[in-house]
C-alpha cells in the first residue's frame, strides 16, 4: 500500500516537473524568437558613449543658440525658406567609407556593418525629412529602424515595409475574440490600421494574433514611425514619446534624472541605472532613454542598443548637418 502510495507520488511529482520545464521551454523559446538582437553583443557596435561626437561638434566650430532656437521654433523663414531641397546636400554630411575604415570587428560583423551602413545611405533622407518637419532626430530613427527592421532585412520589413514594428489596432470584433482566445477566427481586416499604412498583416511578436501595419513604401513607415512619437499624450503614461523631442533637444547634452523619476512607477528604472550611473548624456542617449521609460520597447537594453548603433555610426552627424543649416 505505501509502495503504491509513493508510486503515485512520484508519478504527479514527475508530471509537474515535465510540465514546468516544458512550459520553461515554450517561453524561453519564444524570448529568443521576440528578442534574436536582444543581447548588445551580437549588434557591431562599440559598446560605450565615446568622445566621437563632441570632436564632431568642435569640427564644425560649435552650434549657435540662434541654430538651436530656430530649429525648435520651425524658423524657416530666417533661413531663407523651407529646407526640403538640401536634403541630399544634408545627407552627404555623413559618409559610409569614413564610418567603415574606423570598425575593427570581426569579418561577420563587418559584414553586418556594411549592411547597416547600406541600410543608412538609402534612407538618411526620409529620416531628415522627418527630423526638420517634427523635430525626431534623424539618428535616433535611423538607429530604431535599423534595430526593428534588421537594417531593412526582416521578414515583416521586407513584407510590408513596416521598418519600426508599428502594430495595427484590432477592432471591437477583434478584441471580443482576443479576449475569448479565439484567435483562430481572427482576420487581418479585423485590424485597424491608421495612414498612411493601407492594411494589415499577421505576424508572430509578443502574442501570436499580432498584425503589423503595411504600407506601399518605406517611406510611408518612417512618416508613420514620426506620428507614433509626436502624437498628444500625458507625460508620465506609457506610450508617450512627445515630450522626449523637447525635452533632449539635438546638440546637447542633458540630465534624464527628472524624466526617470517620472516615469520610475512604470518603468521601474532608476536614472543612474540607464547608462552605468551616468544621468547627463548627449541627446541623442537621453532620447534613448526617454523611449524607454516610456514604454517603447521591451528589451532591457534597448536604450543602450539605440545609444550604441547611433555611436558606432556616427549618426548624430545628420542631426548636426540639419542644426548647421539654421544657423
Amino acid at each position: 500500500m505505501l509502495r503504491q502510495f509513493l508510486a503515485g507520488i512520484f508519478e504527479i511529482t514527475h508530471g509537474i516537473m515535465l510540465t514546468l520545464l516544458f512550459a520553461g521551454a515554450v517561453i524561453a523559446g519564444l524570448y529568443v524568437y521576440q528578442n534574436r538582437w536582444d543581447e548588445v553583443s551580437e549588434l557591431p557596435v562599440i559598446r560605450e558613449i565615446t568622445g566621437n561626437y563632441q570632436q564632431g561638434l568642435q569640427a564644425i566650430g560649435g552650434l549657435s543658440g540662434l541654430a538651436l532656437e530656430r530649429y525648435e521654433m520651425g524658423d524657416f523663414q530666417a533661413v531663407g525658406g523651407d529646407l526640403s531641397g538640401q536634403l541630399p546636400q544634408l545627407a552627404r554630411a555623413w559618409n559610409a567609407d569614413d564610418i567603415l575604415h574606423k570598425l575593427r570587428f570581426s569579418k561577420s560583423k563587418m559584414r553586418q556593418a556594411e549592411v547597416f551602413t547600406q541600410y543608412i545611405d538609402q534612407h538618411a533622407e526620409s529620416a531628415l525629412r522627418d527630423m526638420l518637419l517634427r523635430q525626431v532626430p534623424a539618428s535616433v530613427k535611423l538607429a530604431q529602424a535599423l534595430l526593428e527592421s534588421r537594417a531593412g532585412q526582416s521578414g515583416l520589413a521586407r513584407t510590408t515595409n513596416n521598418h519600426f514594428g508599428i502594430k495595427a489596432r484590432p477592432n471591437a470584433q477583434a478584441r471580443r475574440k482576443i479576449r475569448e482566445r479565439r484567435y483562430a477566427d481572427l482576420h487581418n481586416h479585423e485590424f485597424i490600421p491608421v495612414a498612411p499604412a493601407i492594411g494589415a498583416w499577421r505576424f508572430h511578436d509578443d502574442n501570436t494574433y499580432d498584425r503589423f501595419e503595411t504600407y506601399e513604401a518605406v517611406g510611408d513607415s518612417y512618416a508613420r514611425h514620426t506620428q507614433l512619437l509626436t502624437r498628444d499624450c500625458t507625460f508620465g503614461h506609457t506610450g508617450c514619446y512627445a515630450w522626449i523631442w523637447a525635452a533632449y533637444p539635438p546638440g546637447q547634452e542633458h540630465d534624464i534624472r527628472e524624466a526617470a523619476a517620472a516615469f520610475y512607477h512604470r518603468s521601474g528604472i532608476a536614472a543612474a541605472d540607464f547608462f552605468d550611473g551616468d544621468t547627463r548624456v548627449p541627446y541623442y542617449a537621453a532620447c534613448a532613454a526617454g523611449l524607454k521609460m516610456a514604454g517603447y520597447a521591451t528589451s532591457p537594453t534597448y536604450h543602450k542598443k539605440i545609444t550604441y548603433l547611433i555611436e558606432t555610426y556616427e549618426l548624430w552627424r545628420f542631426d548636426l548637418a540639419l542644426l548647421k543649416a539654421f544657423e
